[in-house]
This record gives C-alpha cells, sequence and structure tokens, in this order.
C-alpha cells in the first residue's frame, strides 16, 4: 500500500516537473520516420467527429484520444490537412495538459506520439517557430511520460504500440542503447501463448499486433541493426497462426470483439510471409480451438481468462463455436462494431454468441470500461481424434457461484463427412437443486432460410448457394430472432434455440448439423 501511494505521488510530481521544464528536442531526428506499411485506421469513425467543434470533449473516444486521425488530415491534405492537424493536437494538449490519469494511459500515449512522429513532417511543413516549439514540447513530455510507463509496467500489461513507441525512442536518441530490448522479449513471450496466438484471443488484436511487430523489424531495419531472432519467431509464428482463424468465405472467426473490417488488410499481412504451413491445435489447453480439412472449418472458444490488460475486452462466450463448409459460413458469433466508437457491450454477452447460457446471465461478467471481476476460474480442454472423428471437449465453471453449475460441451467432428456432433451437458454440484432455465443458442449467418419439421425437434436449412443442411436435437427447438454485425451494419438474421428447465443433477442436450 505505501508503495502504491508512492508511485502515485512520484508520477505526479514527475508529471508536472517534465510539463513546467522541457528540454529541446532536435528537429533533424523527427524527419522521415514513418514505418507504417499496412493501415488499420478506421477513416469512417474519424470522419464522424473530425471536423466537429470541441470534439475531444463532445465525441471523446479511445480513438480521438490516440490521435489516429493524423491520418485522415493527411489523406485530406493541402493547407487545409496541415493547419486542421495542428489545431486538433495543440487544442487536446490544452485540455488534458495537467491530467495525470486518462487519457495518458491505456496504451494511449504510445499511441499519439507514434501518430505525431509518424506524421511529424507533414504536419510541421507549414508552421512558424512558435508552432514547431509547441509541437516539439509536446512530443518530448509524451516520450518522458512513455519511458516512465514502459519502465513501470509489467510485461503482461504493455501494449504492441508502447513496444513499437519505445524501440523507435530508443533507437532514434540512443542508437546504441538496447536496454528496453530485454523486457520487450519478456512482454512478447508474456502475451503470445505457445501456438503463437495474441492472447486477447481476438484474431483482429492478432493481426494488429503483428502488424506492430512487423514495424518493430522495419525500425531496426532503418537503424541497421539485425532484428532480434525472437521477433523474427514471433512474426512468422503469429502470421502462420492468423492463417488458421479465417473461414472459407475469407472472413475471421468472430470472437472476443473480432470484426471483418480489415479483411484487406489480413490479407496484405498473410502475404507479407511465404511457405505459411497449416497449423493444428493438438495439445493446446487454452485458446480458441480450431479444427479445418478440405471442406469444412470449426471454432471453438476454450480461452482461460485472467487479470492481466489482454483479457479485459474478453466476450462472456466460453464454449461458443462457429461452422464454416463449402466457402460458406452456417453458424457464427453476432460479431462486432467499431462505429460508435467502441463495441456495444451487448454484443459481448453470452446471448451474442451460440454457447450455452443459464438463466440468460452472462458466463463472465460484463462490466462497461472495466476488465471482469467475475469469469470462469477453470476452462478446461482435450483433445482427441479416433475412428474418423475428432473431438473436441470443453468445459467451464462460469456458473459455479451463482448457481453451483458445471457445462460440458463435446464436438465430435467428422474427418470424412461434413456433420458435426454436439453434446451439451450441465452438471449441478447439488444432489437436490432448484429448476433452473437454459437456453443454446446456435447464430445463423444472414440469408439462411430455415423450415422447422413437425415434430420440431429438426429444422431443414437452405443457404446462400443452395446447400441444404439439417439440425436435429433430442429436445424441441425454436427459431428466434438475432442480429449479425458486419463493416458495422447491422443485419437481422436467426437463432435456433434449444430452450428447457432442468433439476436435474445432470441434464444433456444432444444436436447435430450434417449435409443432406
Amino acid at each position: 500500500m505505501i508503495k502504491f501511494f508512492f508511485n502515485k505521488i512520484q508520477k505526479f510530481i514527475l508529471c508536472y516537473y517534465w510539463l513546467f521544464f522541457p528540454r529541446k528536442i532536435n528537429i533533424l531526428n523527427l524527419n522521415d520516420l514513418n514505418f507504417k506499411k499496412i493501415d488499420f485506421v478506421n477513416y469512417q469513425k474519424i470522419r464522424s467527429y473530425f471536423f466537429k467543434e470541441n470534439s475531444f470533449i463532445k465525441y471523446s473516444s479511445f480513438e480521438s484520444h490516440s490521435f489516429d486521425f493524423l491520418y485522415f488530415a493527411k489523406k485530406l491534405g493541402g493547407k487545409t490537412g496541415i493547419e486542421l492537424s495542428k489545431k486538433k493536437i495543440f487544442q487536446w494538449y490544452n485540455l488534458f495538459k495537467h491530467k495525470v490519469n486518462f487519457p495518458w494511459s491505456e496504451g494511449l500515449i504510445a499511441k499519439r506520439l507514434i501518430n505525431i512522429l509518424y506524421n511529424y513532417e507533414f504536419i510541421n511543413s507549414l508552421s512558424s517557430q512558435y508552432e514547431t516549439d509547441y509541437l516539439n514540447k509536446i512530443v518530448y513530455i509524451h516520450t518522458k511520460r512513455l519511458f516512465y510507463e514502459f519502465k513501470k509496467k509489467s510485461e503482461f500489461d504493455l501494449t504492441s504500440d508502447e513496444l513499437k513507441a519505445v524501440t523507435l525512442l530508443s533507437l532514434m536518441f540512443n542508437k546504441n542503447n538496447l536496454k528496453f530490448l530485454k523486457k520487450t522479449e519478456a512482454a512478447l513471450d508474456a502475451q503470445v501463448d505457445a501456438l503463437g496466438v495474441h492472447k486477447s484471443y481476438n484474431p483482429l488484436e492478432h493481426a494488429k499486433f503483428i502488424n506492430n511487430i512487423n514495424e518493430i523489424k522495419n525500425i531496426f531495419l532503418y537503424f541497421g541493426i539485425k532484428t532480434p531472432d525472437k521477433i523474427n519467431f514471433i512474426i512468422l509464428n503469429m502470421t502462420s497462426i492468423l492463417n488458421q482463424y479465417i473461414h472459407d468465405d475469407g472472413s475471421l472467426a468472430l470472437f472476443n470483439g473480432a470484426n471483418n473490417n480489415y479483411q484487406k488488410q489480413i490479407i496484405e499481412i498473410l502475404n507479407q510471409e511465404d511457405f505459411l504451413k497449416s497449423r493444428t491445435f493438438k495439445n493446446v489447453q487454452n485458446g480458441i480451438a480450431f479444427y479445418s480439412d478440405k471442406k469444412k472449418r470449426v471454432f471453438y472458444d476454450v480461452v482461460q481468462p485472467t487479470k492481466y490488460a489482454f483479457s479485459k475486452n474478453l466476450s462472456a462466450g466460453t464454449l461458443s463455436l462457429e461452422l464454416s463448409v463449402f466457402g460458406e459460413k452456417i453458424i457464427t458469433n453476432c460479431g462486432a462494431s467499431e462505429s460508435g466508437g467502441k463495441n456495444p457491450e451487448y454484443l459481448r454477452y453470452s446471448a451474442a454468441h451460440s454457447t450455452i447460457i443459464l438463466k440468460n446471465t452472462n458466463i463472465s461478467e460484463i462490466k462497461e470500461k472495466a476488465p471482469h471481476i467475475k469469469y470462469p476460474q477453470k476452462v478446461t480442454f482435450n483433445y482427441e481424434n479416433t475412428n474418423d472423428m475428432t473431438v473436441f471437449e470443453g468445459s467451464h465453471n462460469g456458473y459455479m457461484d451463482k448457481y453451483k453449475k458445471i457445462i460440458k460441451r463435446k464436438l465430435l467432428i467428422s474427418n470424412n463427412e461434413n456433420k458435426v456432433i454436439g453434446e451439451d451437458s450441465i452438471i449441478s454440484l447439488k444432489a437436490k437443486d432448484k429448476k433452473i432455465v437454459y437456453h443454446i443458442r446456435f447464430h445463423l449467418m444472414p440469408g439462411i432460410n430455415t423450415n422447422i419439421t413437425n415434430n420440431k425437434k429438426n429444422i431443414i436449412l437452405k443457404t446462400k448457394k443452395n446447400k441444404i443442411w439439417l439440425f436435429k436435437s433430442n429436445s424441441e427447438i425454436t427459431i428466434e430472432n438475432s442480429i449479425y454485425v458486419n463493416n458495422n451494419t447491422t443485419k437481422e438474421i436467426q437463432q435456433i434455440v434449444i430452450k428447457g428447465i432442468t433439476s436435474k443433477t445432470k441434464q444433456i442436450e444432444k444436436w447435430s448439423i450434417e449435409k443432406i
């Protein structure tokens, strides 16, 4: 506790010291610094607030505080773009220079600094000496605060933007100083799992992480320094695994806030590496499990949440699945949106995922602008391949505290046929238990037509390509409305729902989906 308060006081004093006693920066060091190859900027969102007065207050969002708008201004070009860039940077600084925490937190220092440096020549091309000095002062203060945060943060909480910014600034001001590298490599080890997946378990964030590490590699090359072997390995390993998280229709697997707004950029990342090998999920205990053959792909969420920053945006979709066959996605999660400045919280709810839900409550607690406080403390996964069948079996205890229940989902994936069999179990830890309502949801892609048979236990599905599928259940099933978000557009879709009330020690629901 004493150390905590000491750090807060130290940070407060240093922030104000740098503010009132800044040092001059050599302007020559700030030109020609732009290592961006692939652009993940959401220009549609920037356009919605860029031309509005007082946008940092009225239209405040994480992105507006990141200075991503500088790329929009550069595309706008000319004197107008330059003057608007400076105006917004200086306006932001005057509003927030005295703040100690947000928006000087969550990796925003690094994002702003990188965006200023990458666009420095453009911003400063029509500046008075006063404006140049003022811009350099802003760069100086960001630099001091960046290195302070880098030293204080654990390797689990550093963002890839912070790693990139520290690499660039360290080499820019002292080419031979590689002290930062040890912590950078430790952060890569901490935030990328054994399979090579970023621990956000969001394929889009995974792709952005690769992009930032590629920029770090470009920075080393620019300064004539050999790229560390770990960085080269991480890039190849992560790019290879990214290739596995793409459905046959070219879309990303929609887990933990992923969206399909950047399909072109992801293809560019994949094209940067040659000879990408196919990967399997064998002998891995945690993550988004995947199966693929020549005809189908199955994805299955068995992520173990943690207290670290990379877990804070996980959705409450444990044991959810997605399925695509013959180049068509059939079962999906609802997706995510970026148009409103942040992903709406309801798209992170368990009900927005193809999974098992008790009493319409979330498996993990979803709280706006905060990491999970409550989440499954134990998520298990087992893999088996027997008799031409691949078996994924997972469980979680996310409903343990509230309802004293363990949830299990077993998937039997035919290696030779277009068929997946599911067995979902609700297991009570009490001999006698109260009745509880459960829903098992399967969100269907847009354009899929449904027809329930007379016994209400089978549903015939017809896809856009006129493929016919049969979904079977051992219990009655219903069709309900749902939504699907694609390229920030919300579409109404249908979902298959198995629902019931149980007080059994073990309730088992069996279902299957197969091509007919």
